[in-house]
């Protein structure tokens, strides 16, 4: 069974006692529609990771390792987690430095909250080119389980330091990334920009001469992309960049730009086809929020409830499903993801949404049954009928899905809701 399915329970426990600090101190840390948005991203990338295995570092250890280290050693573990952190720094500062690696690598940073369901806020494209990074290690010869465990042992740590109720930690700051460190890489204020990558050890940025420390003096941190997604698709997330260094490589002239457009630093574009990016400033712009009633958001919340724990059960059941069986409910979560993000953004159409959604969800389930039989409890029939009947009636009879007007978002927005 994949191990991330242990650690949901142990996320989602420790986003909700965020959420009640952040009530209890009266903060402004989380947004319904921005903390769905962060998590549908992360759900793509657990749901995708198990459609799209590429397996390279074991076959480049089993075809070219120099050494047979014993996988058992203590020393031997101590040097895989060392190298994994040093190589993951360079994966993740290459990750902001070239256009096409900050593609995939941009979803991490896209929201405008920093709290633990930005940590949950990964690329379902990252896979295509970070193994590349380490590589060195498979050739050098620590054994595939070891990088694999302290790689998750990485991605694990890298949770807790999403947040802003956790103040500076004295002498832990020299040595590892705390969330003080990761704020500051996560901001888009001029001073702070592109720096701190490190994952465990903030030792490297130290060596390195990307370490920079918050300055709690220096203006408010605000978070996001210099270039705002301004969208809950998540994903649009995942391609939009993609698709924007692939129409700048059809409208340039210059074959040396349509060939190498995707190499150069983050944000060029070729002369032929844009100005040259200036630092915006980012106190001009207005987190994206596009009002929505409360009775939606509290909607949109149950919905999203049962979807995550769909995803849950699929990364639980999928190391025994067929292929065919993972990559159809894989674009189907998609769907769903994307249609929950819809109704969070627009405000038409949405009751003819829901029902193409619930439609969409109970073929899915025809089908599955008719091809991989009993691997879909039959109670899931009922439960679609009924749940889509039961919903749409609330759409269509409680009013919620009325466009919120302007006047009255303009009075929300300056009560500060």
């Amino acid at each position: 069974m994949n191990p991330i399915v242990y650690a949901i329970p142990i996320f989602f426990l420790m986003i909700l006692i965020e959420v009640i600090t952040t009530i209890i101190r009266k903060k402004d840390y989380y947004r319904v529609n921005d903390a769905i948005n962060s998590l549908s991203t992360g759900m793509l990338n657990v749901t995708t990771g198990v459609i799209f295995k590429l397996g390279i570092y074991t076959l480049i250890y089993n075809h070219a390792a120099l050494f047979s280290f014993d996988g058992d050693t203590l020393w031997v573990w101590t040097l895989g987690f060392l190298l994994q952190d040093f190589f993951y720094y360079w994966n993740h500062r290459k990750g902001h430095e070239i256009n096409l690696l900050w593609a995939a690598h941009s979803v991490h940073h896209q929201s405008e909250e920093y709290n633990l369901t930005t940590a949950l806020r990964q690329t379902s494209t990252g896979f295509l080119f970070s193994w590349v990074f380490y590589l060195p290690m498979a050739i050098f010869g620590i054994p595939p389980h070891i990088f694999l465990t302290v790689s998750l042992f990485n991605l694990l740590y890298q949770y807790w330091v999403h947040t802003r109720h956790i103040p500076k930690l004295g002498w832990l700051e020299l040595l590892f990334v705390t969330p003080s460190n990761h704020r500051v890489h996560h901001a888009k204020n001029r001073k702070y920009l592109d720096k701190n990558y490190g994952g465990v050890l903030i030792i490297w940025d130290r060596l390195f001469g990307t370490f920079i420390e918050e300055d709690e003096s220096y203006e408010a941190i605000r978070y996001g992309t210099l270039k705002p997604l301004r969208s809950w698709n998540p994903v649009w997330a995942n391609l939009h960049l993609y698709t924007e260094m692939f129409r700048d490589a059809i409208k340039t002239k210059s074959w040396k730009a349509k060939l190498t457009l995707w190499f150069r630093r983050t944000g060029y574009r070729p002369a032929d086809v844009a100005t040259p990016m200036k630092m915006p400033d980012i106190h001009i712009y207005e987190n994206y929020n596009p009002e929505a009633s409360k009775g939606l958001k509290v909607y949109s919340l149950i919905h999203f409830a049962i979807l995550v724990l769909a995803t849950t059960v699929f990364m639980a059941i999928s190391h025994n499903t067929p292929y065919g069986f993972n990559t159809l409910w894989t674009i189907v979560l998609a769907l769903n993801l994307i249609c929950i993000g819809w109704l969070l953004e627009k405000h038409t159409g949405l009751i003819i949404v829901e029902a193409i959604r619930f439609v969409l969800s109970g073929a899915t389930i025809f089908v599955s049954n008719g091809i991989w039989i009993d691997l879909i409890p039959g109670w899931t029939w009922q439960f679609i009928i009924t749940s889509g009947t039961v919903s749409l009636l609330v759409l269509q009879t409680s009013g919620i899905a009325k466009p919120v007007s302007y006047r009255e978002g303009n009075s929300a927005r300056a009560a500060g809701s």
